[in-house]
């Protein structure tokens, strides 16, 4: 009962996190941009990454060919091993709990019905193989364990080295010491708790 009351707690966090504005402000789905919630609470540490589909693998379609299987495949593989996305304190002892990856589209193939009446297909001439395609975003969640959270101190993440796709990384972190916002690059990828 303990356990699930402790994960609540830190799911509500993750929640504030998500409500926060720069959150908010990538549901426009910004290509090149992710964020990363993160809530810690008493040596548990949550991390919620949400990134549009093509700065993981490249594209935002169903993958159908034997090539575009492989790379979402390989993307798959990569996330479900959070070394690939974040590295804690060592001397923190966390260990993954929990992994859960989706796939989930924002919108599918648009209608063009929903655009009747607008001239903006010659405006946006690049933005009609956009709307063939829709936007799909992928959520990763993962969930650690620290057997030693004082030691918890710092976070690297790994994730610019394994998704070049990724430019910017917009995250949100509650602690016990309160929370804070921070844009993390391929350049500056670690911060301080």
């Amino acid at each position: 009962m303990f356990q699930r009351v402790h994960y609540i707690s830190i799911g509500s966090a993750l929640i504030s996190c998500m409500l926060s504005p720069i959150a908010t402000a990538l549901e426009a789905h910004v290509h090149g941009e992710a964020v990363l919630n993160i809530a810690t609470d008493q040596g548990d540490v949550e991390a919620v990454l949400r990134s549009p589909m093509a700065n993981i693998v490249g594209f935002e379609y169903e993958a159908k060919s034997a090539e575009d299987k492989a790379t979402q495949e390989k993307a798959l593989k990569l996330l479900k091993n959070a070394n690939n996305i974040l590295k804690l304190s060592a001397s923190a002892n966390c260990l993954t709990e929990h992994v859960e990856v989706v796939w989930d589209e924002e919108h599918g193939d648009h209608d063009h019905e929903e655009h009747e009446g607008h001239d903006h297909h010659e405006e946006h001439a690049d933005h009609e193989e956009h709307d063939h395609e829709g936007h799909a975003d992928i959520t990763a969640t993962y969930h650690f364990k620290c057997s030693n959270p004082e030691a918890l101190t710092d976070m690297t993440l790994s994730l610019f080295d394994s998704f070049k796709g990724v430019e910017k990384l917009h995250v949100n972190l509650i602690t016990d010491k309160g929370a804070q916002q921070l844009e993390l690059t391929p350049s500056s990828k670690g911060f301080k708790f």
